[in-house]
């Protein structure tokens, strides 16, 4: 899949709005709006994550030492992950105060700042796949040996 340059993003964008600052801040508005509803989406999948450890960890840690690595692991990398939302995705800097002496360089700075949320966004993602596989690992350890002490957990 082929995508455009930030550079020829913006030309784009300047024609199609003609320079028309007010469209333009409405249009990137809408961008981070859908941005920042990701991550609200992602923070709460983190939050079930650590939820659930609450209330199943210790029987999950309780099957073996693999168990164990497995849900640390996991809730450590889910952690992180809302880390990185929090910080690199929510964060907020005000679109007004975006430099820029003309339309098009404010927009190319406006559009540097939505790319660099978009990418922490795709890493969060992928660090909290990572933290889910590896919790789904431990609970996959605990079903295959779903008695109580079937494993020494020390």
């Amino acid at each position: 899949m082929e995508c455009l340059n930030r550079e020829a993003e913006a030309d784009r964008i300047i024609a199609e709005y003609q320079q028309n600052f007010p469209r333009i801040m409405e249009m990137l508005e809408r961008q981070f709006g859908v941005l920042h509803g990701r991550a609200q989406v992602l923070l709460t999948l983190c939050g079930i994550v650590i939820s659930t450890t609450g209330f199943s960890g210790r029987l999950i840690a309780g099957t073996n030492v693999q168990a164990q690595a497995f849900i640390i692991i996991g809730v450590a990398l889910v952690l992180l992950s809302a880390a990185v939302t929090c910080y690199m995705v929510l964060h907020l800097r005000w679109l007004t105060l975006q430099s820029g002496e003309t339309v098009r360089t404010w927009l190319l700075t406006s559009l540097r700042y939505r790319d660099l949320k978009t990418t922490s966004y795709r890493w969060a993602l992928i660090v909290m796949i990572a933290g889910l596989s590896c919790y789904c690992a431990a609970i996959a350890i605990m079903l295959v040996y779903p008695h109580d002490n079937a494993l020494s957990a020390r």
